[in-house]
């Protein structure tokens, strides 16, 4: 049976192939009880990964920075040596942060609390010298158990330059390569940005996002998607809130990922209940301005209709072009939704109202594209008394207008509306509550196209 850290290890993969080997062997002992043994063959995993992680960074840090001779003889001729590279790791753990220092022994690795970390560091150096060399000291069970939970819970401290600004240009240098990259390397480095930024994975996710942008020009596409997959749909509560968080106050960010990975908005709302309201509505009133797709616009409208009517403005939404439902298929959840709250008829008499305005002006600058694109919309409207007043009026002052024009050689733009609004009475009059025909003050040539068919 499978210790909880071994499928840890399996699953996350924190050591390079030999500390594995060396873990595995810990491992097997503590399972038999030598948990000296055990400690022991940890504790050289654990060191082993570190001094690996830093003979083969394949950057520098800023203390050896232009520096490369310093760095050779410093760092990678003792580290190299079987006899001198762990003791001097510890000097290099304990070294002077400072980057301008001269001092032989100067920090690699930066802490974002370093007293605290090396206190625990030199807390297990002391156990593993106690061990090794048969000093007082009882080593057991519980001693190998609680360094594993450190080792659990600091591996992903140890990179050179600190694991904060390591794991950003890792992660960044994983994205590049991610075709040829272990799959469990993603996984080793979400852990460890979990880890290191416990409290402000927002932190990580916007400095990571900000150079992400400045390379990538498209944050997400049909290529890239299985990548942010990870990291949206990460077993870590602090992964997901702390991505959530850093793409709320870009609303191409939000929008871009909206598409994909829908129940983001959920996680947004969990975040900051005011969010819809401040930010996501006006987003949704403005939609053009940004790189969402017509499509991504009514899945999200249905969604905001469904679980936050009050929070959004429809009518300041119903102002968009009407070219926002230009190639979108929507099915009868969706029609039944924006029907309920008469979307469609709010959007043809707010942003389509130019269509009712029948003086010569008017029909000048709306004719062709913007006269035609209306049309659809009348597949989805709800023919109640608002719209059936509005284009009766509109109708009435057709006629006026062309009555006027019959003894000049002007009319034929005020002919052509007319035509379309008869073409649209005759296609849609079965829709038409007989009720609300005789309830309202119809003009007789209107009244008859919708009882008869015919003018």
């Amino acid at each position: 049976m499978k210790l909880q850290i071994e499928k840890w290890v399996d699953k996350v993969r924190p050591f390079d192939a030999n500390a594995e080997d060396l873990f595995q062997e810990a491992v097997i002992c503590y399972k038999v009880g030598a948990y000296k043994s055990a400690f022991l063959m940890s504790y050289l995993a654990f060191k082993t990964t570190i001094k690996n992680r830093i003979v083969n960074c394949q950057y520098r840090p800023d203390s050896y920075h232009g520096k490369e001779e310093e760095w050779q003889s410093n760092i990678l001729s003792i580290l190299s040596n079987d006899d001198k590279w762990e003791s001097h790791l510890n000097k290099i753990i304990d070294g002077d942060p400072d980057p301008q220092s001269t001092s032989t022994t100067r920090a690699v690795i930066f802490f974002s609390n370093r007293e605290e970390a090396k206190n625990e560091y030199t807390y297990w150096k002391n156990v593993r010298n106690k061990c090794a060399h048969a000093k007082k000291g009882t080593i057991d069970s519980s001693t190998v158990e609680c360094f594993w939970s450190y080792i659990h819970d600091n591996m992903s401290k140890f990179y050179v330059r600190g694991g904060r600004e390591y794991l950003v240009e890792r992660f960044l240098e994983y994205y590049k390569y991610r075709d040829i990259e272990e799959p469990s390397r993603k996984l080793l480095l979400i852990n460890d940005i979990n880890i290191v930024f416990k409290d402000s994975a927002q932190e990580f996710f916007s400095v990571f996002l900000g150079k992400f942008y400045g390379i990538n020009r498209h944050l997400i596409t049909s290529g890239n998607v299985e990548f942010w997959r990870g990291i949206v749909d990460s077993p870590y509560e602090n992964i997901q809130e702390g991505f959530v968080r850093s793409i709320m106050p870009n609303s191409d960010y939000f929008i871009s990922f909206y598409e994909h990975f829908p129940k983001i908005l959920s996680l947004a709302t969990s975040i900051e209940r005011r969010f819809i309201k401040d930010s996501f509505s006006k987003w949704m009133e403005t939609w053009f301005e940004y790189t969402g797709s017509n499509k991504n616009f009514w899945n999200i409208l249905c969604v905001l209709l469904k679980n936050y009517p009050t929070e959004i403005d429809l009518n300041k939404i119903a102002r968009l072009d009407l070219s926002i439902i230009e190639n979108v298929e929507m099915n009868e959840e969706m029609l039944g939704i924006l029907k309920n709250k008469r979307i469609f008829n709010k959007f043809v008499l707010g942003s389509g109202s130019y269509f009712f305005d029948v003086d010569f002006d008017s029909i000048r600058r709306n004719n062709g594209r913007r006269e035609k694109e209306i049309i659809s919309w009348f597949e989805y409207v709800e023919w109640d008394k608002e719209l059936i007043f509005a284009m009766n009026k509109a109708f009435r002052d057709l006629n006026r207008s062309i009555d006027a024009l019959k003894k000049s050689m002007y009319g034929s733009w005020e002919y052509d509306r007319k035509k379309i609004y008869c073409e649209l009475l005759v296609t849609y009059r079965e829709r038409i509550d007989p009720a609300v025909i005789e309830e309202l003050d119809l003009d007789d040539e209107f009244k008859a196209l919708i009882i008869e068919g015919e003018s």
